[in-house]
């Protein structure tokens, strides 16, 4: 019995550092807290109780960094983004229940690295309703499917050419109504289980201090170095995505 006490202790340990590293990420890039955080969390508690806690605690992340740049969101390209992405999150929630949840990462680590390098290398994604809407509604079939909503996002924002502060206001507002309504059909869907509050209990002191120190990086970025962090973030998280599916 000590032994299980000892091993779950290394456990919450665990989700306590990759929930600080991942929030530290996305304070300073704007994204990455489920693209980095669900992966390693998904090692320790298995991806149903990663994917839930982790959404739990989000929503605290994401309306901190709302919070902070509320002045400076696009609340337009929200509202265009997120009315799809709940339109997309039922579909999620049959992938969760049905998928192979390994094929589903590759492919998707595949075209997020893929986008990725694109971008770094120049390519633009016209700034218009069309692909917002389509980024929107595959964000919310990965929302509530694999935690990771944030790639189609960041690919339809980054033709914008909009500031750090925009970029992370903006994105933000939208992860946080996405967050609210991936958690209702959680808690409809039956899926909050008390695996995913012990992952929220452990993450969320982690949590506020990965923001914490997220934030003062923030604060020093300039606007082409915030934009060559965000393609760096993005190329990360699929690597890390792909090698978590192949090695699972």
């Amino acid at each position: 019995m000590a032994g299980d006490d000892a091993a779950m202790w290394w456990v919450w340990l665990g989700v306590f550092g990759a929930v600080a590293l991942s929030s530290a990420a996305q304070a300073v890039s704007g994204f990455g807290f489920a693209l980095i955080g669900a992966p390693l969390v998904a090692l320790l508690v298995g991806p149903h109780d990663a994917v839930v806690g982790l959404t739990m605690i989000g929503i605290v992340l994401v309306s901190q960094l709302t919070l902070r740049s509320r002045g400076h969101v696009e609340w337009p390209v929200v509202l265009v983004v997120t009315a799809p992405a709940i339109l997309g999150m039922p579909f999620g929630l049959f992938v969760l229940e049905r998928a192979d949840e390994r094929t589903l990462t590759a492919i998707i680590a595949i075209v997020v690295i893929a986008f990725a390098i694109l971008l770094w290398r120049g390519l633009r994604v016209p700034p218009n309703r069309i692909t917002h809407g389509i980024a929107g509604f595959v964000a919310g079939v990965l929302s509530t499917s694999t935690s990771t909503s944030g790639p189609p996002i960041v690919i339809a924002l980054s033709g914008r050419g909009l500031t750090p502060s925009a970029f992370r206001g903006t994105i933000s507002a939208i992860f946080l109504v996405q967050g609210s309504v991936a958690m209702l059909a959680f808690a409809l869907g039956g899926e909050i289980t008390s695996g995913a509050f012990g992952v929220a209990a452990a993450g969320l002191p982690g949590l506020l201090l990965g923001s914490y120190i997220g934030e003062h990086g923030f604060k020093r970025l300039d606007a082409e170095t915030f934009r060559r962090l965000v393609f760096a973030m993005l190329l990360l998280s699929g690597v890390v995505s792909l090698i978590g599916a192949l090695l699972s």
